[in-house]
């Protein structure tokens, strides 16, 4: 009992905000979590209780008549009719209450009755998070919690070890594969660390290689349907030695006989791609990703945005898996619609796809509603839109072409000048004609000179793109208006004559300081010949 309190102790209170006012959902959520590594069964047994006390909870916060009654599925259908709840909560509620009827339910295999169901740590995973959406979603609207959006939830990290330990000798195969995939993770991690960063000694990693070898064979013997995948990980990423008759393919292959959710079939592509057989290694995480498996949904989504095709097919594909990542592109597609459309229609089903990009904790989401605060509502917050985007810019899937919105919101802003910077040749290729062009070349002008005046003294280069004159030259020959009142104006002359910014940021010498550095050098090399 001590160590079940340490475990608890130890580990981050994901559904915290529940106990004063929800208790009882409290404490559905967290047997959840608790059966979450060793019984995944019994965990998804209290995922659907927790759904069902939800449902009852929403049903007399608004106050419902007739009460919520009958089957869980009537539940869920009486909250749709009503109205009430939005209609991501309805899909994660039917999402969970599937599997978890499955886990109350005995199934017959080959005459007789099994009551044990297999569930992926992968597929497990995305339940929790599902719970927990929905548990933020119960706190915000009955309890009025207002949760942060970047908030996920976390994985419990491990209780004692000695309690695994104890289960996985007495038998249980789910707790000994906890153990040999926790010696794998550790492994893994420690054969990252080379050069200076490395910590560890050889014995240590001896060591810890023992234990994986030695827990991964018991839950292979026990018969545990990952010990396949992970003994095929292991060999991939040279954690353990091959043989003859056990080869990373091998494994593989015989994980693939089982693979429900796309796990191995990802894995394996991985692996192909690295040994260099890419047509391959693309098919199989083709695969994957069409069995669900977010990993490989988002490697489809990179390739098919890079290439422009089937972007609309894995797209729908990755919302129907609910990849937190596909919420995000969803909400850049209509942002991209309603700019060339300018409709009431289109303006409302964006503000839809960002409010559940924002329900669903989707990376970068905050990037595109700061956008449409600042270019659709004209918001006075500024400086704190502008700052929420560039915060935001970096959790985006790389492959969404942001950077010429980006570049025109912070380009007034001295403080994004390096960000500036970094983004100017994708913003260049995302304009769509030259006096666009025209426009971030002359923003670079404008803050390049801003920032060089504040540097002369120091004499101190600012790094531009291209020599300033240039930039300026050519946003004026594109017919930017500013950029050709500047280039007539004294101030503008004397910029286009000089030749002292460059794009390494350092100012070039003019001709007499080469010649005094010429004839230094000169002297230097006699006095050495002395």
């Amino acid at each position: 009992m001590q160590l079940q309190a340490d475990f608890e102790n130890n580990n981050h209170d994901n559904f915290a905000f529940l106990k004063e006012g929800l208790g009882e959902l409290y404490k559905q959520a967290t047997l959840a979590e608790r059966y979450y590594f060793t019984d995944p069964q019994s965990s998804m047994a209290k995922v659907r209780l927790f759904v069902e006390l939800t449902c009852h909870e929403l049903g007399k916060h608004f106050k419902l008549r007739p009460p919520v009654h009958g089957e869980l599925s009537n539940k869920i259908k009486m909250l749709q009719t009503s109205g009430c709840i939005e209609e991501w909560v309805i899909d994660e509620m039917n999402a969970l209450r599937h599997d978890g009827n499955r886990s109350v339910h005995m199934t017959e295999v080959n005459g007789a009755y099994v009551a044990e169901m297999k569930v992926s740590r992968a597929r497990m995973q995305k339940h929790m998070n599902s719970l927990y959406e929905i548990a933020q979603y119960a706190g915000k609207t009955i309890l009025g919690i207002e949760n942060l959006c970047t908030n996920l939830w976390q994985e419990p990290t491990s209780c004692e070890l000695s309690l695994f330990v104890t289960d996985a000798l007495k038998g249980s195969k789910d707790a000994t594969y906890y153990l040999a995939n926790k010696f794998y993770n550790e492994l893994l991690e420690m054969s990252e660390q080379t050069g200076k960063s490395r910590w560890w000694e050889k014995e240590q990693y001896l060591d810890k290689q023992a234990d994986l070898s030695y827990w991964l064979e018991k839950t292979h013997r026990q018969g545990h349907p990952q010990s396949w995948l992970l003994y095929a990980k292991c060999y991939s990423n040279k954690l353990l030695q091959e043989s003859v008759a056990r080869d990373a393919k091998l494994c593989f292959k015989q994980a693939l006989t089982i693979d429900e959710e796309g796990d191995a079939a990802f894995e394996f592509g991985s692996h192909l791609l690295r040994c260099g057989e890419h047509k391959l290694g693309k098919n199989y995480i083709r695969q994957a990703a069409e069995k669900g498996n977010h990993d490989a949904l988002s490697f489809q989504l990179n390739i098919a945005y890079k290439a422009g095709s089937d972007t609309e097919h894995w797209l729908q594909c990755a919302i129907e898996h609910r990849l937190p990542e596909a919420f995000t592109v969803d909400a850049y597609n209509k942002l991209e619609k309603h700019e060339t459309e300018q409709t009431d229609e289109s303006l409302k089903t964006l503000r839809s796809a960002l409010v559940s990009g924002q329900a669903r904790r989707a990376p970068g989401i905050a990037f595109f509603k700061s956008y449409v605060d600042a270019t659709v509502y004209e918001t006075d917050q500024v400086k704190q839109t502008v700052a929420t985007m560039v915060d935001s810019y970096k959790c985006l899937p790389e492959y969404l072409a942001v950077e010429f919105r980006l570049f025109k919101q912070i380009a007034d802003d001295a403080e994004h000048y390096d960000l500036m910077i970094d983004i100017y040749h994708e913003a260049l290729k995302q304009s769509s004609n030259e006096l666009e062009e025209a426009d971030i070349k002359y923003s670079i002008v404008t803050q390049a000179l801003a920032k060089a005046a504040t540097k002369f003294k120091m004499r101190d280069g600012v790094k531009t793109p291209k020599p300033i004159p240039a930039l300026l030259q050519e946003a004026a020959d594109a017919g930017h208006p500013e950029a050709r009142t500047f280039v007539n104006s004294a101030e503008g002359k004397a910029v286009l004559k000089k030749v002292g910014f460059t794009s390494q940021g350092k100012m070039q010498k003019n001709s007499a300081e080469k010649k005094k550095s010429k004839q230094k050098r000169k002297l230097a090399k006699k006095a050495k010949r002395k």
